[in-house]
């Protein structure tokens, strides 16, 4: 594997490795069973010694969130910097999403059900 250029961003590294392992199965396993290598090699970076990496798959039926380390002013930023330093993120994008994709199954089981399924 190459080393691939990526934007410094934690949240555009976590799109492009999302979006690489919806792609390639293989990449997945090796992102699943050795993530801080793989991020190392697709990077070109090597990361601190003490850094534990971790991924977790989400289904239709997990829903998986990440508490960031609270920055060390964090009692001293207003809301809206709070925010922006967690990295804007995106909930109710994703719950959306969740949402979507539980009712459709919902659907397809009953539809199911309803043809003898």
């Amino acid at each position: 594997m190459t080393a691939t250029t990526v934007s410094s961003t934690r949240r555009d590294l976590e799109t492009k490795l999302i979006e690489k392992a919806w792609k390639d199965p293989a990449f997945k396993q090796a992102l699943i069973s050795d993530p801080k290598g793989l991020i190392e090699r697709y990077t070109g970076q090597k990361l601190p010694e003490q850094m534990r990496v971790f991924v977790h798959e989400e289904d239709a039926n997990t829903l998986h969130f990440s508490i960031p380390a609270a920055p060390a002013n964090a009692t001293q930023l207003s809301d809206a910097e709070l925010e922006y330093v967690a990295g804007r993120t995106d909930f109710v994008p994703t719950a959306l999403v969740v949402a979507a994709t539980l009712l459709t199954s919902m659907a397809g089981v009953a539809a199911g059900k309803q043809n003898g399924w």
